[in-house]
């Protein structure tokens, strides 16, 4: 099962080591406030040292470039979902309810988010590479995450033997895609349509057997 991926090396408790990953962790906080604020074309590293109360040479020292920070947020954000996700799947041993979920749960956190709803909105050429060519901490993270719990199911008889990977990397991909065009097919805002759309198109591929 994957498990989230700390933002830095911690050492003891005063160390360099942990006070820099504490220092990284006040910089990502600071920064996803300013960005759900005021949108990320519009944010400087300035503001986001302002915000986290410290100079902007400790930014660049502890995290670096405002592209660094982008990152930083993202996955930090990234991790925290999954985190959710791991812990609204676990022990579910039914795969029409464990696509139902993983699917409408990345539906419902990007478009509930204060910063990616935002982006959605306002700045769709930010967010869209941080979700397909860029994706790696959401899509990466996501398809793990949903190929280990159906590996779970595999071994257990509930679906068929299939490339775990590949069908995880396929529901990834189709989710973001419904955040990316909400008024398509299926009504992103509506989670019952969510988890009904996924559980029509993606269980066959899985191949349940009763």
């Amino acid at each position: 099962m994957m498990s989230p991926t700390p933002l830095a090396t911690t050492g003891q408790p005063g160390d360099a080591t942990t006070l820099s990953t504490e220092t990284s962790e006040r910089i990502a906080v600071a920064a996803l406030k300013q960005f759900s604020d005021f949108g990320i074309r519009r944010t400087s590293v300035e503001d986001i040292a302002r915000r986290a109360g410290m100079s902007r040479a400790t930014v660049y020292r502890n995290v670096g470039s405002k592209e660094d920070v982008i990152r930083l947020v993202m996955a930090r954000e990234a991790r925290h979902a999954m985190t959710e996700l791991d812990l609204a799947l676990a022990g579910q041993q039914d795969p029409g309810l464990s696509i139902e979920i993983g699917f409408a749960f990345l539906v419902r956190f990007v478009r509930d988010h204060p910063l990616f709803d935002r982006l959605l909105r306002s700045e769709p050429e930010t967010l869209l590479p941080v979700l397909t060519v860029d994706g790696g901490p959401f899509l990466g993270f996501y398809s793990s995450l949903i190929a280990d719990r159906w590996a779970d199911m595999q071994n257990t008889g509930a679906i068929a033997p299939i490339d775990l990977e590949r069908a995880a990397d396929a529901a990834a991909r189709l989710a973001i895609s419904l955040v990316l065009t909400p008024s398509g097919v299926v009504d992103a805002d509506d989670p019952d349509a969510v988890a009904k759309f996924a559980r029509e198109v993606l269980l066959p591929m899985l191949r349940p057997r009763s």
